[in-house]
């Protein structure tokens, strides 16, 4: 007597279940990005070279509750992000396994997270210690170190193009998503690539595909984890 099973008497419940919860996971995470991103601002300072370092704990002083802010939401942000990269390269290894897509977008959001970790350090900087009990040397030092956090933070643009760019593609093959978002992605990712060229041809064209890289960014999460959330309602 034959105990084998035929294919038709196996739900495919296994594929099914990998992928919804990949998808919660990137709604979530998208969400919790956009909301952090969203609702932290940079603080106006001083020039760099311009104050002493009586003016710059004054700075710091004043902005104290929105660097606060700013380092309690970069921490969490990065969290995010981490988890939203991972959510993104499982959402590509399924739907394409053998696709360089996914390294991609681990690269991507590894050098973004890199950079954003470096960025909310600096911002540490102002709200862990006791600048009281710093020297003015160092007040000084850390101040001119922090705007080079800035400079990083203007750089991730290539790596924010690099994530959206390498999931969007991959997402546009495997039907991931909707369309419409894997086409944004591109055109967001295209943008902010060719923002690189800038460096060595300075041109209003390329600053203006830099804020576009930039900006979209910021909204694409929110956008995603509402893609996310309309495919996962469906499944």
């Amino acid at each position: 007597m034959s105990t084998t099973t035929t294919g038709a008497d196996v739900e495919p419940v296994t594929p099914q279940a990998p992928a919804r919860a990949g998808l919660g996971v990137a709604a979530g995470a998208s969400l919790a990005l956009f909301a952090l991103m969203f609702g932290t601002w940079t603080p106006e300072s001083p020039e760099v070279g311009r104050t002493d370092a009586a003016g710059i704990r004054a700075w710091a002083a004043d902005a104290a509750s929105t660097l606060q802010l700013n380092a309690f939401a970069g921490v969490l942000s990065v969290v995010a992000l981490l988890v939203l990269t991972a959510g993104l390269a499982n959402l590509v290894r399924q739907a394409a396994p053998n696709s360089v897509l996914g390294g991609l977008t681990l690269l991507g959001g590894g050098l973004l997270a890199a950079i954003n970790t470096s960025v909310t350090g600096f911002t540490l900087l102002w709200v862990l210690p006791d600048l009281a009990a710093v020297d003015d040397a160092t007040v000084q030092t850390w101040y001119a170190t922090a705007h080079v956090g800035q400079m990083l933070g203007e750089i991730a643009v290539v790596a924010q193009s690099l994530l959206m760019g390498a999931f969007s593609l991959a997402a546009l093959r495997g039907r991931i998503v909707a369309r419409w978002l894997c086409w944004l992605g591109i055109v967001l990712a295209v943008a902010g690539l060719s923002s690189v060229a800038g460096v060595v041809v300075p041109s209003p064209v390329f600053q203006t595909t830099w804020l576009v890289g930039l900006y979209g960014w910021v909204l694409w999460p929110l956008l995603a984890s509402i893609t996310f959330a309309v495919r996962l309602r469906r499944r």
